[in-house]
């Protein structure tokens, strides 16, 4: 977890820090390696696809980046997951964004 590649949303921060467009940068997370495995009915949003979505936060601040040689660099931009669907269902929700809310009695 410590060397250069920690998880997918890591790599594409580095991408971002580099100088790369978001938009780019999540084409070619998504659509582009659907393609290149032959699974067209992937990778996308189209009306009838199956509802596989990773909802992302894009936080400014402070961050290091490490290449597979060690090398640092500063980037100020990072992707975080805030919410994934799979088959339209929630499988992941950090900050509890479809959760009710707790029900507090007035007091």
């Amino acid at each position: 977890m410590n060397a250069g590649m920690k998880n997918l949303l890591n790599v594409l921060s580095k991408f971002l820090c580099l100088g790369m467009d978001l938009d780019e940068v999540l084409l070619r997370a998504t659509w582009n390696p659907a393609r290149a495995i032959h699974r067209e009915e992937l990778g996308h949003l189209s009306p009838g696809a199956v509802a596989d979505i990773a909802l992302l936060r894009l936080t400014k601040g402070s961050f290091g980046y490490v290449d597979a040689g060690g090398n640092k660099i500063t980037g100020h931009r990072k992707l975080e997951a805030e919410l994934t669907l799979r088959a339209g269902k929630v499988v992941w929700d950090l900050n509890g964004l479809t959760a009710k809310p707790y029900p507090i009695s007035a007091r």
